[in-house]
């Protein structure tokens, strides 16, 4: 259910119908396989077999499913998709499917209920069904389990975003603590409480993880960040693994965490960083598009590498039919794969590695889309099939089969019907189940004993037995195992876990402290054994443990086992460690920034002494103390990582006062035999506007005998800070080749009127990137734009070198004068959307399978280069305006000529054009990357800009996209044909002679 922003971030996408090789598959794409002969297809490992377990008519559009205390299986199907917003021709379901007979396929099929919208998850529990309904999570009573609903569907939550469009909440998932898990897709900007809950009361979520409890009604977020997570489960000890489409593909989530995001930003201001995945490899080749993938078929490359970008479904085997060797192994479906990846799972420092082992299941069906997997009691495992040619955005028209459907049973060797019913058995029974191999049976009966415990009774005697069962087991997972359910069974105490504190199972002792945090309020005696915990014990993992459960301590609870944390220099290139304590640790700046700089000096985690004086600098006196420390310490690491982080935290502020001692501590600073003190600190005194600062950086930066990057980051300091009288040093350094690009840019920032002239008296001899930066740079004041538009008449800059979005650019000024002149020396920038259907039919013409035959791909990597690069990247080259082209749809010729001739029609969020004035004249365009009280991040197409909001006059945010509209009516024919028949190729093309990379 994945979708890139390529268009609505304004991406310029064309058709790809250049041949690739590509593996064959059958059947054809007009069909799909015969439901009696697609399990036969499947390729799997020696000894596994596939059965139809149910298909169409049965069961139709099965996009989630969940068991039962019976294993029989209760299945989601979904008629609204893709069209969240409008009303569908036939309601959603939750169908039972039931095999009675053990033969490996269903034999009872009963509609649950039929009046669903929007439905993307089910789960059972608690007298009835949850059901993931965005904007709702809805809970249907059956509290007599006769599989008739007691009554109308209950809005148990709601504030799911329904404009999310692929991206809805899903994965419905019960945890061994007892909360119903769930994932939420980036496109999902929600606020989820109760119904009637005020905005202060509801619960921020886009991309990520969140849970609730049955009991409590507690609802809260767990993670956040990905793209659009669709799968969740948990390992044998408790840990939970999300899968996730279009970025990496796996993410071990650990309460608290912040992870990578596809776009945009994290919604704390103050995270600085985000944890990567935990797999160390992808399943697709780096110069293939997934666009190309899902329209020709998966090439050699990605196949080799696992088959593709999409990923829905997530299983970490547990169950008691497969080979040993895969349990604990992670499988999930790989939607253009048409399979089912396999990663093995490594314990690795705090967290995991994953591992690409061999591909687990081919269907060898075009018309395959794995949806979800599990093991149900006979430890066979199911596997649903939403049976379409299409996905995403294929299906924006509406173009799904809603007809189809199966279910498949994937088992080993013989495998007999398990007839169970959980539900009927005695509370010792269920206790005894906690030890069974199958954790279908350890994760039902656990969750049965939670629901006869929150109806009040009493289950003394149980709570004996799983107290024996914990004492006398020998493997930590069995352990585990009972103190789960004696948690969700209100069966331990803070005493029984304070003693699980100091077991020889480290898993224990983590899930001691997690359990112990759970309430928010540690008691005296939890808080004083953390404090130890984290200062002596030897194990990462526990580490990991404190470090999340910091997030859930009261702020003045924090500090020693902050303190204990932030000591270990071993912990320092974790994957997890030292970004968890930050996010543990950052609130506490705010509330004492006294203690919070004493507990730098004692850091030995680099990134974290980083980020801890980047904060303290924010806040009132946090300067004088970071001073201070800078001329107490001798670690000369520690003041790099000082300095580094003050320097960044005031990055484009136009006016910073220097901390008290800052002019003396400096003085020391920058006579300092190490580099990596002394430039960290010129830097920062640059920014307190220290004038040795601007005379030491001014120098580097035009001597020829200094390094290159040296010299490149002195200019880049120099007008980042806006220092005056630059503008005649920057017009020298067009001479000079190391850098002239970067003063050509530089010098948008600067109103001084000799500049036109200077650059346009280079124009003829700069390279073609140089043009794009020179053009851009004239394009951004009245004056500047005048002369330029000159210039393009008396014939030094061609027309075709002004792009539409510097066109547009020009126009934004808002004189008449300009405006005028560009229509007579440039052209109008024609509203394409009034005339899109006869732009439609001229492209559709022009662009061929015959006429792209005879196009040149290197000419169109030039056209790339001018026309897209700036904004977009393909093939590891380009900028980062907008997504990468290679995440986006270039087969279908008509979305991609609807959204390049109205680019604006649908814009993300993340996308959208903002016009900032300057006070002193200057007009830049483009996407607001981050913002805080002090400055704006901006992202041009050329270069990133922060700036100070003292010097901004106003900002005009508007729908429109970076991409402009005529783009393609500014490129002759052949070039059209040529750009088509490069982005249709599958991998980077030889540049011609004359190209240039841009510096």
């Amino acid at each position: 259910m994945t979708r890139t922003l390529g268009f609505q971030a304004g991406v310029v996408l064309v058709l790809g119908i250049l041949s690739m090789e590509v593996l064959a598959e059958s059947p054809s794409s007009t069909t799909p396989a015969r439901p009696s002969e697609s399990a036969g297809r499947m390729t799997l490992p020696p000894g596994f077999k596939a059965t139809l377990f149910a298909s169409e008519p049965e069961v139709r559009q099965p996009i989630a499913f969940n068991t039962d205390a019976r294993g029989r299986l209760w299945v989601a199907e979904n008629f609204s998709y893709p069209n969240w917003l409008q009303p569908a021709s036939e309601k959603d379901r939750i169908v039972i499917f039931e095999d009675v007979d053990g033969d490996g396929k269903s034999d009872r099929r009963t509609v649950f209920w039929d009046q669903g919208r929007n439905v993307t998850g089910v789960a059972l529990g608690f007298g009835g069904v949850y059901v993931a309904a965005t904007p709702y999570l809805l809970f249907i009573p059956d509290r007599d389990g006769d599989d008739v609903p007691d009554g109308p569907a209950e809005v148990v939550l709601d504030g799911w975003d329904v404009k999310a469009q692929h991206n809805l909440f899903n994965a419905l998932t019960w945890g061994p603590d007892g909360w119903l898990y769930g994932c939420n897709g980036i496109l999902s900007n929600s606020r989820v409480g109760v119904p009637g809950a005020a905005d202060d009361q509801r619960v921020a979520i886009n991309c990520g993880v969140w849970r609730y409890h049955p009991s409590k009604k507690l609802f809260e977020a767990v993670a956040h960040g990905t793209t659009n997570p669709w799968g969740l489960d948990f390992d044998d000890y408790g840990e939970m693994f999300i899968t996730n489409c279009v970025i990496p593909h796996l993410f071990h989530v650990v309460p608290g965490a912040r992870f990578t995001r596809m776009f945009g930003e994290d919604l704390s201001p103050h995270s600085y960083q985000l944890i990567p995945t935990c797999a160390d490899h992808i399943h697709w080749s780096t110069a293939e598009a997934w666009s190309d993938i899902r329209t020709r078929g998966v090439t050699s490359t990605t196949d080799r590498a696992g088959g593709g970008h999409a990923h829905t479904g997530a299983m970490i085997y547990l169950g008691d039919n497969w080979p040993d060797e895969y349990r604990n192994s992670l499988f999930t479906c790989n939607i253009h794969g048409r399979r089912v990846n396999h990663d093995s799972l490594e314990l690795k420092g705090s967290s995991y590695v994953a591992h690409h082992e061999k591909d687990f299941l081919l269907a060898n069906d075009t018309w395959f889309r794995g949806m979800e997997l599990r093991y149900g009691p006979d430890g066979g495992v199911f596997l649903t099939d939403w049976s379409d040619v299409g996905e995403c955005h294929e299906m924006d028209g509406d173009l799904a089969h809603r007809e189809n459907g199966r279910i498949y049973k994937v088992t080993y060797g013989d495998v007999k019907l398990n007839r169970v019913n959980l539900d009927a058995l005695d509370d010792l029974e269920l206790v005894k189940l906690q030890g069974r191999k199958n954790d279908w049976f350890v994760r039902n009966s656990r969750r049965i004993l939670q629901e006869r415990a929150a109806s009040g009774r009493d289950l003394t005697v149980a709570h004996r037995a799983l107290l024996k069962m914990f004492g006398e087991a020998k493997e930590p997972t069995k352990q585990l195992r009972a103190l789960w359910a004696l948690h969700v069974t209100n069966g331990l105490n803070t005493e029984t876990l304070l003693g699980c504190l100091k077991h020889p199972s480290e898993h224990v002792r983590g899930w001691a402290v997690r359990l112990l945090a759970e309430g928010k309020n540690p008691s005296a005696a939890a808080l004083a054994a953390f404090e130890k915990m984290a200062r002596e014990d030897p194990s990462p993992r526990v580490r990991l443990a404190l470090a999340s459960g910091l997030q859930r301590f009261p702020k003045e609870s924090r500090w020693g086992v902050a303190r204990g944390l932030l000591g270990h220099p071993e912990d320092a290139g974790d994957a997890y460690l030292p970004l968890m304590a930050w996010y543990g640790v950052e609130p506490l700046v705010e509330a004492d920034r006294a203690r919070a700089v004493a507990l730098l000096a004692g850091c030995r985690l680099p990134v974290v002494r980083e980020f801890l004086a980047r904060r303290a600098v924010q806040a009132p006196g946090g300067g004088e103390l970071l001073v201070r420390l800078l001329g107490e310490t001798e670690d000369n690491s520690v003041k790099h990582d000082v300095l580094a982080g003050m320097a960044e935290a005031i990055r484009g502020r136009k006016r910073e006062a220097a901390p008290e001692g800052w002019a003396q501590a400096f003085e020391k600073l920058r006579g300092s035999n190490h580099a990596n003190v002394r430039k960290p600190a010129i830097l920062l005194a640059l920014f307190y506007g220290d004038p040795r600062a601007s005379t030491l950086l001014r120098e580097t930066m035009k001597s020829k005998s200094a390094g290159a990057e040296d010299r490149r980051e002195a200019l880049a300091a120099l007008v980042g800070k806006r220092v005056d009288g630059l503008a005649v040093e920057l017009q020298d350094l067009l001479d000079d080749p190391v850098l002239r690009a970067q003063s050509l840019r530089a010098l948008a920032a600067y109103d001084d009127p000799s500049t036109p002239a200077k650059i346009l008296a280079h124009y003829k001899s700069l390279t073609a990137s140089d043009r794009d930066d020179a053009v851009n740079t004239l394009a951004a004041r009245p004056a500047f734009a005048k002369a330029l538009l000159e210039a393009v008449g008396d014939g030094t800059v061609a027309p075709r070198e002004i792009s539409v979005t510097t066109a547009r650019q020009m126009l934004a000024l808002g004189d008449p004068a300009i405006a005028a002149r560009l229509e007579a020396v440039w052209g109008a920038i024609r509203p394409t959307s009034k005339a899109k259907a006869s732009l439609a039919a001229k492209y559709k013409s022009m662009i061929t399978p015959e006429a792209i035959k005879s196009a040149s791909r290197a000419s169109g990597r030039e056209v790339f280069k001018r026309s897209c690069a700036s904004c977009h990247k393909l093939f590891d080259e380009g900028g980062d305006v907008g997504p990468e082209l290679t995440g986006s749809d270039r087969a279908n010729l008509d979305y991609l000529l609807e959204n390049v001739l109205d680019p604006s029609a649908t814009v993300g969020r993340d996308f959208k054009l903002n016009t900032i004035a300057t006070q002193d004249g200057r007009l830049i365009s483009g996407i607001i990357r981050a913002q805080n009280e002090r400055t704006i991040v901006v992202q041009t197409v050329n270069e990133r800009l922060n700036i100070d909001r003292e010097d901004i006059e106003a900002v005009k945010p508007s729908d429109a996209s970076m991409m402009p509209e005529g783009l393609f009516e500014n490129l002759t024919a052949a070039e059209v044909r040529n750009l088509v028949a490069y982005l249709g190729s599958s991998s980077q093309v030889a540049a011609t002679a004359n190209s240039e990379a841009k510096p």
